[in-house]
């Protein structure tokens, strides 16, 4: 058990102390999350998915005049190439946000080559879909696929994803690390559990093992290792990871002088 602290003595230990949480590769689902309520909000104001067609008005102001018809035929609705265009973009970005987490990019010639030809995809598919003469045969292909989805795929879609988030969010609080002058804390499991180890002999190393999600979040691979103890911590997808491991050093770094200082007087 900690001893209870009060308020200022709280806010003095946090400025002395560094919190690390670790998350699971989904958190770099964020860009299809913001994506999807965007297109909700889109569509949202905008005049629906569908248009009724110059045929499909005739035909219904002809049921509405004739009063022995009982039984309407359903009226017919092409898409909206709005709505079409909203829904290629909304793929095209889940496509590459899946693929960004499917596989580790460790260079940036991976980097430029990847949007070299996710650009060129979207851009062919944008045009096939606004001027599918254009494209010729792929424009007539893309046309008769003709993607869409409706606001409440957009909004379930959101709302999904949101609870997701938010089960990871309080999820990070089983497993995190305490790194503060005099000590390394780790806190774990459900009931929590707790395992204390020494600062000056804890070593802490940093590993860029992904451009893509490093540009995402400034993650990370951080690693724990106890000085004279075979066993080894990874924390993986660690954010601002680069900021966590130098504040860090900074703090080992104070209390090696110091204790230097100390053994020397």
């Amino acid at each position: 058990m900690e001893p209870k602290l009060s308020p200022k003595e709280k806010k003095a230990r946090l400025k002395d102390e560094v919190r690390i949480y670790h998350y699971p590769k989904i958190i770099f689902l964020y860009p299809t999350l913001i994506a999807s309520i965007i297109a909700a909000l889109v569509l949202s104001f905008s005049d629906g998915v569908y248009e009724e067609s110059a045929t499909a008005a005739a035909v219904a102001e002809t049921q509405t005049d004739n009063a022995t018809t009982t039984d309407s035929e359903p009226t017919a609705h092409s898409k909206r190439k709005s709505a079409v265009l909203v829904t290629v973009v909304f793929l095209f970005l889940f496509t590459f946000n899946l693929f960004v987490m499917a596989f580790d990019f460790p260079q940036s010639k991976f980097l430029a080559v990847v949007f070299f030809i996710f650009a060129i995809v979207l851009g062919l598919m944008v045009v096939g879909v606004k001027q599918p003469k254009l494209m010729g045969s792929f424009g007539d292909l893309i046309a008769s696929i003709n993607p869409v989805a409706d606001t409440a795929f957009y909004w379930t879609m959101s709302a999904l994803l949101g609870f997701v988030f938010i089960v990871m969010y309080l999820a990070r609080l089983l497993d995190y690390w305490v790194i503060r002058p005099n000590e390394v804390i780790h806190y774990h499991g459900l009931p929590r559990h707790t395992r204390r180890f020494s600062a000056p002999h804890m070593r802490f190393e940093m590993e860029i093992n992904d451009i893509f999600e490093h540009m995402m979040l400034k993650s990370g691979r951080l690693y724990i290792r106890p000085t004279g103890d075979k066993e080894e911590f990874v924390l993986d997808n660690v954010i601002n990871v680069r900021r966590k491991n130098e504040r860090v050093n900074q703090i080992l770094s104070a209390l090696q002088v110091q204790l230097k200082s100390d053994a020397e007087v």
